[in-house]
């Protein structure tokens, strides 16, 4: 039948969409919800009188697939760095580890953030970034590439505690 068809394509248009919006509210307010797209899953389930669980299968396998993909464009655009000789291959391959490393401390710390207010969120988050710099300055790495060892390539928008002016040497 068409409907899962319709339904995936609703999900994925919608969930691309407000995926921006999710993750952002769920950074600035202190959601307890480990799914913040769950009142879209609802929204979509509800108007199409579909399976909630389908839906919300139709926006992890999104999530998923988006992950895997930015994850590959930052580790293409790191070997770049080595090919255009910004960097040495031992310094791609700790901005890999590192990124690694703080992409499952993230995951570790999920529900203890969410139970901090705002100021101790901010705090925390500028507690890893001086802890980061100092990393970077140890390994001899510059910091305008510490964007790729939060997962963002050129361009990126920041995030987890990175400050948006770092996007000085994209090329």
């Amino acid at each position: 039948m068409k409907k899962p068809f319709i339904i995936a394509g609703l999900a994925t248009t919608i969930g691309l969409a407000g995926l921006g919006a999710g993750v952002a509210n769920a950074a600035t307010t202190n959601n307890t919800s480990t799914r913040p797209m769950s009142g879209m899953v609802d929204a979509i389930a509800s108007k199409f009188n579909v399976d909630k669980t389908q839906v919300q299968q139709v926006f992890d396998e999104q999530r998923s697939k988006m992950e895997t993909e930015r994850e590959q464009s930052v580790k293409d655009t790191v070997a770049q760095l080595v090919t255009d000789k910004k960097i040495t291959q031992a310094q791609a391959d700790l901005i890999n580890a590192k990124r690694a490393e703080l992409e499952k401390a993230r995951d570790a710390d999920r529900a203890s953030m969410d139970s901090k207010t705002a100021a101790e969120r901010k705090t925390a988050m500028e507690a890893r970034r001086t802890e980061l710099d100092k990393w970077a300055k140890d390994n001899g790495i510059d910091t305008q590439y510490l964007r790729y060892v939060m997962g963002h390539g050129p361009g990126g928008h920041g995030g987890h505690g990175m400050r948006g002016d770092r996007d000085s040497d994209d090329s």
